[in-house]
């Protein structure tokens, strides 16, 4: 039998190499195909000066995807310069799912487009699985003209980002530290503050990425609370698939390793039909591995046949 292995779903993650040149002869595809293999990323920040100059637009990036899926060369095709930075930082953090040749994994190529806008709309962060409305897989980080963001709130948020980027630099970079379970204990603490009726996206990351950071120190205990809050903004029902794919995963992991069987259980099926639903092959396929983990210990041997037979097909 396979020992339960805990991965805390965004510890998955790892930091890009450096960047590199772009090495030719490798397959260009288009921004669906690219989309489509998407399994872990972060909306950009807008940066404050872009907001306060209000400078929007699209940033297009020229990636190229390693065999293990990850970043590891970013180009700047087009797009405004104040915004460029921050669509690069973002990119090289995202996971995508290997590309195959056969049964060979190979680098890809092609490109992602992040769009800026300001209205005086809610906020939205456009995920890149969906098509927008001119059929590119382009990410729209949209926010609130300047006027419409001061206060408390604006405040708030100049206090979180900087911690909440050494809590993610830390957690994808798997270090194990005082500095990063520290950043990110700051960062959920920050996120606190913000209003429940808000900002669902920054508060639901900050709570998965602190219960990661604490779990991959092996203080589960402490983990728990913060991947309680995680699934507490999901089901607000403001969250996308992969957000509240993450939440569950990440509280079914945790309880699972405190003896909690029956609720990792139930975690991981709600984790798994997110998954799901937003057809994430990757992460669906680590779910149900863990899971058959999990119910091989509970001695649930027929159940663990179906999990690892759908994980075979994947």
């Amino acid at each position: 039998m396979r020992s339960l292995q805990i991965f805390g779903v965004l510890g998955l993650l790892v930091a890009a190499p450096p960047a590199q040149t772009q090495e030719a002869g490798i397959p260009n595809l288009s921004q669906e195909e690219i989309a489509s293999h998407l399994t872990q990323w972060t909306p950009p920040i807008f940066p404050a000066i872009a907001q306060a100059a209000q400078v929007v637009g699209e940033v297009v990036l020229r990636v190229e995807i390693g065999p293990e899926g990850m970043v590891r060369s970013t180009k700047v095709v087009s797009g405004p310069p104040m915004l460029r930075q921050a669509t690069i930082d973002s990119v090289k953090s995202w996971r995508y799912q290997p590309f195959h040749q056969g049964d060979a994994s190979i680098a890809v190529t092609g490109n992602v487009a992040v769009t800026f806008g300001l209205d005086k709309k809610k906020p939205i962060v456009h995920t890149p699985h969906e098509p927008a409305g001119d059929g590119t897989y382009t990410t729209t980080v949209n926010v609130g003209l300047p006027e419409d963001r001061d206060g408390p709130d604006r405040a708030i948020a100049a206090r979180f980002y900087p911690v909440w980027e050494t809590c993610t630099g830390g957690v994808m970079t798997h270090k194990i530290d005082a500095n990063t379970t520290t950043a990110c204990q700051k960062a959920a603490a920050i996120a606190d503050e913000f209003a429940p009726d808000s900002r669902y996206i920054e508060r639901r990351g900050a709570y998965v990425y602190a219960a990661t950071a604490f779990a991959n120190k092996g203080d589960l205990q402490a983990a728990l609370p913060y991947a309680n809050k995680a699934v507490g903004v999901v089901k607000l029902g403001q969250d996308g698939a992969s957000g509240s794919e993450a939440a569950y995963s990440t509280r079914g992991h945790i309880r699972a390793f405190l003896g909690d069987m029956e609720g990792g259980d139930a975690d991981m099926t709600i984790a798994e039909n997110f998954a799901r639903k937003m057809e994430n092959t990757f992460a669906l396929k680590r779910d149900l591995q863990f899971h058959a983990d999990l119910l091989n210990r509970m001695n649930r041997l027929q159940d663990v046949q179906v999990k690892l037979n759908e994980a075979a097909k994947l």
